[in-house]
């Protein structure tokens, strides 16, 4: 894995666990758009592209049409992106979900893995953006892994063991280490958190579900991998996370065979909402 990898998610979305539950929720998205046949998508925080290319894939096979915005502020990302996804009525914007910088609207947003990682402030403008930047009756499709609800009781034994582990590694290889702060994706919100959320910003949730996802220890060293998710893990610096990613990922296999495990069971949060 090449160092910028160790700074991305790209590596973890890239897992077929990760794409299938994002299938789900685009699935949902394009069903409750049925009757529409060209759709307005804005993808907010869309990385390399993954869920605007789902959305191609799954709106082209039930007939409809798809002109899609991506929009982040990872510029290698979006430049990947426009690679990745090839569409050539795609647009690929350099800005932040808080601060949109558009004047027309949308029929549909995707947010989809990354709310968490905003404070409350910065999630309060980000969904009052998208509210904005909505037609009326526009589909708002949201999910994430990171709240409360997140670990069935059947991981919490891998999750308890693997940290243990990787706190001995990490000190081992740190042994000066400080303690970062605690990172923004580990303030988490419950499930009745996010949709009070949501409809206080003038959406009404339409579905809400958790979907079971199983992941492989090759899809939890990818995620290891993944700065923001190794700082907010062992609350590491940003001088420390690499070391501390690599901590993590070198525990995983330890403990999946400690535990005689196949697979790791995550749950996924998932809401459609309409702008009310």
């Amino acid at each position: 894995m090449t160092e910028t990898e160790l700074q991305t998610f790209d590596p973890f979305a890239k897992e077929a666990a990760y794409i299938r539950v994002n299938e789900k929720l685009v699935t949902r998205l394009v069903k409750r758009l049925a009757g529409c046949r060209r759709i307005r998508l804005l993808d907010v925080a869309a990385g390399t592209g993954l869920m605007t290319t789902i959305a191609l894939r799954q709106a082209a096979g039930a007939g409809m049409e798809i002109q899609s915005t991506l929009l982040d502020l990872d510029l290698p990302a979006l430049r990947q992106a426009r690679h990745e996804v090839g569409a050539s009525n795609a647009r690929y914007v350099f800005a932040s979900a808080d601060s949109l910088p558009f004047r027309e609207t949308f029929d549909a947003a995707i947010f989809a893995n990354a709310l968490h990682l905003l404070d409350d402030a910065a999630k309060d403008r980000a969904l009052t953006e998208m509210r904005r930047v909505l037609k009326q009756g526009g589909v708002l499709a949201f999910n994430t892994t990171f709240y409360d609800g997140a670990y069935p009781d059947e991981s919490k034994p891998f999750y308890s063991r693997w940290i243990r582990r990787s706190i001995a590694e990490v000190n081992r290889r740190l042994p000066n280490r400080s303690k970062g702060e605690r990172a923004q994706a580990m303030e988490w919100l419950e499930a009745s958190g996010y949709r009070d959320l949501i409809e206080s910003h003038g959406f009404r949730v339409v579905e809400c579900r958790e979907r079971r996802v199983f992941l492989s220890q090759a899809a939890v060293r990818a995620i290891s991998s993944y700065r923001v998710f190794a700082k907010g893990a062992l609350h590491a610096t940003d001088e420390d996370a690499e070391e501390v990613s690599r901590a993590l990922q070198a525990t995983v296999r330890q403990t999946f065979r400690d535990l005689q495990m196949k697979r790791l069971a995550r749950n996924w949060l998932e809401f459609i909402a309409v702008k009310a």
